[in-house]
């Protein structure tokens, strides 16, 4: 079993394709699944993704229950301050219930994740806290009371406000749990970089390292034809 931080689903809404603001500006990758952290996983045994093109097919295949979820997290070290406006861009192959963003934070400074912010286009503005966050976390909150997911809610400048030393250790998506949906993350913007999702290509002899092929190894990187092909040389 991997451990969990009490990750959170996600709630139906329309055919709405992004939450929040506008797409970032600098374009980066996520491996697949090299990038994901392990250790924060939550997808289950009828939770999929894959990669497609530049985007990430998120799907689940059984009946309706807590196995169906997929929740993936990409480690950053951010002040929530510099966040800027998180949002997916999405595809909807069937479903009505879509992926939310969903950001791992450290509300005091002090290294340790506190709790779960959810951002799901049907409550926006407001980002609510996931229930196993730490009380003392549920207590700040800039809002309580129901009509907002959870008990503890607010805008993502009212949570900056009310913790101003807050860090995002972690950014990344959840389609459920109990949800049947069939998606495609497109991108993901988070702090004014555009994300979209590949996997390492791995070169396996020393032949592929011609006519350029060098170039197209990401895992590792080589600097040139030689590196590549010396690379392959030193494992003999």
């Amino acid at each position: 079993m991997k451990r969990r931080l009490g990750l959170v689903g996600t709630v139906a809404f329309g055919p709405v394709l992004t939450f929040a603001g506008p797409a970032a500006a600098a374009a980066k990758t996520i491996y697949v699944p090299d990038d994901f952290n392990p250790a924060l996983s939550d997808t289950r045994a009828t939770g999929h993704y894959d990669v497609v093109g530049t985007g990430l097919r998120v799907w689940t295949d059984g009946a309706v229950g807590s196995l169906n979820k997929v929740a993936e997290y990409v480690d950053t070290n951010t002040p929530l301050s510099q966040a800027g406006d998180p949002s997916l861009e999405l595809t909807n192959n069937s479903g009505t219930i879509a992926p939310g963003f969903q950001l791992v934070v450290d509300f005091d400074g002090d290294g340790s994740n506190d709790g779960i912010l959810v951002g799901e286009s049907v409550y926006a503005p407001n980002w609510w806290l996931n229930n196993a966050a730490d009380a003392d976390v549920k207590a700040g909150a800039p809002h309580t009371g129901g009509g907002s997911r959870s008990n503890w809610f607010g805008t993502l400048d009212e949570w900056r406000a009310n913790f101003p030393t807050a860090v995002v250790k972690a950014f990344g998506f959840s389609l459920g749990s109990g949800v049947q949906g069939d998606w495609v993350i497109n991108a993901i913007n988070f702090a004014g970089d555009r994300y979209t999702f590949a996997e390492h290509v791995v070169l396996t002899s020393k032949d592929q390292c011609k006519s350029g092929g060098w170039a197209t190894s990401t895992k590792p990187a080589f600097r040139n034809q030689g590196d590549c092909v010396s690379s392959f040389a030193s494992k003999k």
